[in-house]
Order: structure tokens, then C-alpha cells, then sequence
């Protein structure tokens, strides 16, 4: 039996489903020590009767690494624990650093870390300092559980992190809770819905894919744009439904009962903006995923099979349309489309990510 604390700045609805499935595994003694997440985000948390002890701080993300409760509570109940999560992320170097010398004085436990490959900064003046934080990091972890396969060897390959500390766990969704709501059914063939599903934030481009919704209706003019999320940026939301009865936008939802409704019905996910879970919700529903290029998607774009379950599209707005414009009206291709998808999201089960992660640390 091992004793896992995991520190979860942001204890967002999927993060609480798929650790529920890593405590329910026999030698494993899950405690999770979480925040209050990211205040007016559109994150949504869910009350539960989890299988894990939970511990809820009132720190914000952005506070947690730095917040006096919550070094005061980790130094009381530190030395009970085997292994200890904590995520690699500038936000967390002074937590890390505490907890460094916490372990000075516990040398028997363990460090680990689940998380994207380099550590990221929205201000271009950390940029050159990312990849020297990052070694930081990971040389003084035990191990480095990386998000997807092609992450870690990214990681090892650029001298980010020692080979044999490197794991990987394909970050995902609970299939099972989708599972109990849905089964894989092809698009229906009397209409045509894409779906924008992610936080209303700068960085996921509600605005864009407005813009594209509207330029594909002068070719699809019975199109519908469903929108699953909330966040900042609702108000740009708000303004257009009152235009256009095809935009229809329903809020942040977390339960599958309500999402899998919306999932049967459309026949692709668009997100143009930076992608990460997102992906992996449409796969496991089996609909194809669209986005466009950016070297900051975060690792997860990596399931993408480009013109096999879904596209990330690199040209200009008009060739970009053909190519959406050609998902939705050819519909041998969209077939095709969403059962590749569904064999892809078969690979990121949630069983899958509790072995990987249960190898991880019993190696």
C-alpha cells in the first residue's frame, strides 16, 4: 500500500472524476489537498462522494503556491505520506521549494510531478528562462509523469529530465461516466451542428469561431453552433445569440447526462484556440476535432491525426473553409472521421491512464 498526497491548485470537475478511479485501486491511499481553482474562469467544480480523503483550502490557483495555509497544513501532515504530487509550474516554486526542505527532513518520500513538458509563461521575458526552471524542477523530482508519450520523449530528447525518471500517462477524461450516458452514434443526416466546447477565455477564440460559424453558413445556411463553456469572454457569447437563433449556448456543464445530448447531435468539434482536454472529449464521443495551428496547444494535440479523426488546420481562412465546409457536406469523409475518432478515444480510457500512472510509481 502506498500513501499519495496529490496538491491540486485547480480541482476541476474531470481532475476529481479520473483521481476517484486512481483511489479505488487496492494498493493505493489517494489524499488530494486542493484550492479553490481559477475564480471567473468558467472552471465548475462538483460535490461528490469521492474514495479519496479530500482537503479544501479557500487559495486561489494563482495563490496556492505561494499561500502560508497552505504550507502550514502540508507541514503538518507531510511525513504521512509515501509519495507526494505536486505540479510543475513557476506559480509553485516557492511551494516546491518548501517542500524541498520538508523532505530534507522526511528523506524517505518521494516526489513526483503530472504535467506538460516545459513549464509555460504568458510574459516573453520568462520565455529564456523557461527550460532552466523546467531542469530545476525536474532534477530534484523523483520521478516526471508526463501528459502524453510524445511529451515525454520531447522532454528526454531535449535533456529536459533523466531518461530513467521519465513516465508518461495520457491526461484524459472519465469515459466511464460518458459511457453510462452514451453509445457511439453516427451524426444525423437530417442536420448539421458544430460544437465550440472549452472556458469562454482570450486564449480558446470564442470570437473566431463565431466568425468562421457565420462564414460557413453562407455555404451550410441551416448550420447550428452549439457552445458548451463559460468564462470572461461570455459577454461576445451573449451578444450574438440574440442575433442569430442557430448559436445556441449552454453555460458550463460537467455532467455527461447533459453533455452527451449535445455530443450525439453534432458532427464536429471546432475550437480554433489553444486546445488541450477538449480534444480528448471529442474523441471519446467519436467526433472529429478542428482547430488551427499554434506551437502552444497543449500536448494533447497529439492525438490528432490530421485528415484521419480530425484536423489542425495550418493554411489561410479560405482554404481553412473548404476543408471545414467539406467535413460537414461530404458525408462519407465524416463518417470515416468520427469512427477513427472513437478508435482514438478508445486509447485514452480512463483505465489506461490509472495503469500508467500505477506503473509509474511501482517501478
Amino acid at each position: 500500500m502506498i500513501n499519495i498526497l496529490w496538491l491540486a491548485p485547480n480541482f476541476n470537475h474531470y481532475k476529481a472524476r479520473f483521481l476517484n478511479h486512481l483511489a479505488k485501486e487496492p494498493k493505493i491511499q489517494l489524499n488530494v489537498m486542493c484550492g479553490t481553482g481559477r475564480k471567473g474562469m468558467g472552471d465548475k467544480m462538483i460535490k461528490a462522494d469521492w474514495d479519496f480523503e479530500l482537503t479544501e483550502l479557500n487559495i486561489d490557483k494563482l495563490k496556492f503556491g505561494t499561500s502560508k495555509v497552505v504550507r502550514k497544513r502540508l507541514k503538518m501532515i507531510f511525513s504521512q505520506f509515501d509519495w507526494i504530487m505536486i505540479p510543475a509550474e513557476k506559480k509553485n516554486l516557492l511551494l516546491f521549494l518548501y517542500i524541498l526542505y520538508l523532505k530534507k527532513q522526511h528523506p524517505n518520500i518521494r516526489l513526483f510531478s503530472y504535467n506538460h513538458p516545459l513549464l509555460k509563461s504568458q510574459s516573453k521575458l520568462w520565455k529564456p528562462l523557461n527550460k532552466l526552471l523546467t531542469k530545476l524542477f525536474y532534477s530534484c523530482l523523483d520521478k516526471v509523469v508526463f501528459y502524453t508519450e510524445q511529451s515525454c520523449a520531447w522532454a528526454v530528447n531535449h535533456n529536459l529530465v533523466n531518461k530513467k525518471n521519465a513516465f508518461w500517462a495520457n491526461n484524459t477524461l472519465d469515459n466511464n461516466e460518458i459511457d453510462k450516458y452514451y453509445n457511439f452514434k453516427l451524426p444525423p443526416i437530417t442536420e448539421t451542428r458544430i460544437l465550440f466546447l472549452g472556458r469562454l477565455i482570450s486564449s480558446k477564440k470564442i470570437d473566431v469561431a463565431i466568425e468562421y460559424f457565420f462564414r460557413l453558413k453562407k455555404h451550410l445556411p441551416n448550420l447550428i453552433l452549439e457552445i458548451i463553456g463559460d468564462g470572461p469572454e461570455n459577454e461576445i457569447v451573449k451578444q450574438v445569440v440574440k442575433k442569430d437563433d442557430n448559436i445556441i449556448w449552454h453555460g458550463t456543464l460537467v455532467n455527461e447526462s447533459e453533455i452527451a445530448p449535445i455530443m450525439e447531435r453534432i458532427s464536429a468539434v471546432f475550437v480554433p484556440g489553444l486546445s488541450g482536454l477538449s480534444i480528448n472529449h471529442a474523441l471519446l464521443y467519436g467526433r472529429p476535432y478542428i482547430t488551427l495551428s499554434s506551437e502552444d496547444h497543449g500536448p494533447e494535440i497529439s492525438y490528432i491525426d490530421n485528415g484521419i479523426n480530425g484536423y489542425v488546420l495550418t493554411y489561410h481562412e479560405k482554404d481553412n473553409l473548404q476543408i471545414i465546409t467539406k467535413v460537414l457536406n461530404n458525408r462519407e469523409h465524416l463518417e470515416l472521421l468520427c469512427k477513427n475518432a472513437k478508435l482514438k478515444g478508445k486509447t485514452l480510457s480512463i483505465e489506461n491512464w490509472v495503469s500508467q500512472i500505477r506503473n509509474s510509481l511501482f517501478k
